[in-house]
């Protein structure tokens, strides 16, 4: 493009003649009502020839100076409409020395199309690895209560029992047809049903047995309220209570059998006529009948009338107390002859007189391996 070319951006186009860009107008280019395009139409040249003399005379009253100034205005201009304008092309005019220059303007967004089809799904991606375990949330809200559950079927009727009808003694339940020795339940004259051990073997059977020793694993060394209530298990040893023993003695006159039996295996008893346990506010007074038989002979009648004393109640006749001196708890009288709720100590022992002891059977250095006393009502 010539230096000296001036550049106007008011119209669509431009037309240049002889090292001047003049005006055009859209009719330069293509007049589509007369068939003729650019300056081959009559009616256009007439036009141009009046811009250009319009124009030679402002450069001419410009002069040098001011056509300068005009071209840099025109070509600052042109450089502000190249940013709505994008593309320019550079054409000649039929052969002639005319240039025209052609800027295109970017016309009207159309509308948008229609939407098209979403396409297929993708393939699944990998699992990722789990996330780290958050911290337990606060306790939820009580729920409502639920609904009442429907109603059980009704059991099978249980066998009565009761002070009327129930077995008093293991003897009783011997003669109602209970052959099996075991734990049963009995009632006191108060009605309270007590369950015991019965040995129906031994020497016709019926008898409630209410002392157990046989393997240590209970410890007999207690208080008055222990005898009182009654300790240990049915599975071993056990001593029924004071209490329970005075209720079934106070029914009628019972005997007495007691069985021992030491660590070589040999059986041996002592049998009295009545035994009787006072109540504890005759601090459990052993009223006691003559000695039957035995071949463990008689240790029991010289405790006779004796109050029973335990470490923590000395009834006894003693200047100390009896229980504490042989570990026990018995109807001690200046001492004992037998003390069959002493220390469990395993067959012959050093110690004098305080080992499960009956003395006219093994002597006072001999503890029994099982000892058993029981009685029955007459």
């Amino acid at each position: 493009m010539e230096g000296n070319a001036l550049c106007h951006h008011l119209g669509p186009a431009a037309g240049v003649t002889k090292g001047w860009r003049k005006w055009a107008s859209p009719g330069e280019l293509r007049n589509p009502g007369s068939g003729c395009t650019g300056f081959s139409c009559p009616h256009e040249r007439e036009r141009s020839k009046t811009e250009d003399m319009e124009l030679s005379r402002v450069a001419v009253a410009l002069g040098p100076t001011g056509q300068l100034l005009l071209f840099l205005s025109f070509q600052t201009l042109a450089a502000q409409a190249a940013d709505t304008c994008p593309e320019v092309k550079v054409v000649g005019l039929e052969g002639s020395d005319k240039l025209s220059i052609l800027r295109g303007c970017p016309g009207l967004p159309g509308a948008a199309g229609p939407k098209g089809e979403a396409g297929a799904n993708g393939p699944k991606g990998e699992r990722g690895s789990p996330g780290v375990v958050g911290k337990a949330g606060p306790a939820g809200p009580k729920g409502d209560r639920g609904e009442k559950g429907a109603r059980g079927e009704k059991g099978e009727p249980g066998q009565l029992q009761s002070c009327a009808t129930g077995p008093r003694t293991c003897k009783e339940l011997l003669t109602r047809g209970h052959f099996l020795s075991g734990w049963h339940t009995i009632y006191l004259p108060d009605c309270q049903p007590l369950t015991v051990l019965c040995d129906m073997d031994t020497d016709g059977g019926g008898w409630t047995v209410f002392q157990r020793r046989s393997d240590g694993s209970v410890d007999f060394y207690r208080d008055w309220a222990a005898y009182k209530r009654g300790f240990g298990s049915q599975l071993g040893e056990f001593w029924l209570g004071n209490d329970h023993i005075h209720a079934l003695t106070a029914q009628g006159t019972s005997e007495l059998r007691v069985d021992l039996v030491d660590f070589e295996g040999n059986h041996q008893f002592a049998k009295y006529r009545s035994f009787q346990v006072a109540g504890e506010a005759e601090k459990y007074k052993l009223v006691l009948g003559g000695f039957l038989e035995g071949n463990a002979g008689d240790s029991l009648s010289s405790h006779r009338d004796q109050f029973f004393s335990t470490k923590d109640q000395d009834n006894d006749n003693h200047s100390g107390n009896c229980a504490e001196q042989y570990h026990g708890a018995w109807w001690y009288n200046a001492c004992h002859s037998s003390n069959l709720n002493g220390r469990y100590l395993r067959g012959l022992h050093t110690s004098y007189a305080n080992g499960v002891n009956w003395r006219s059977g093994r002597g006072y250095n001999y503890s029994y391996q099982v000892s058993e006393m029981k009685v029955r009502l007459t």
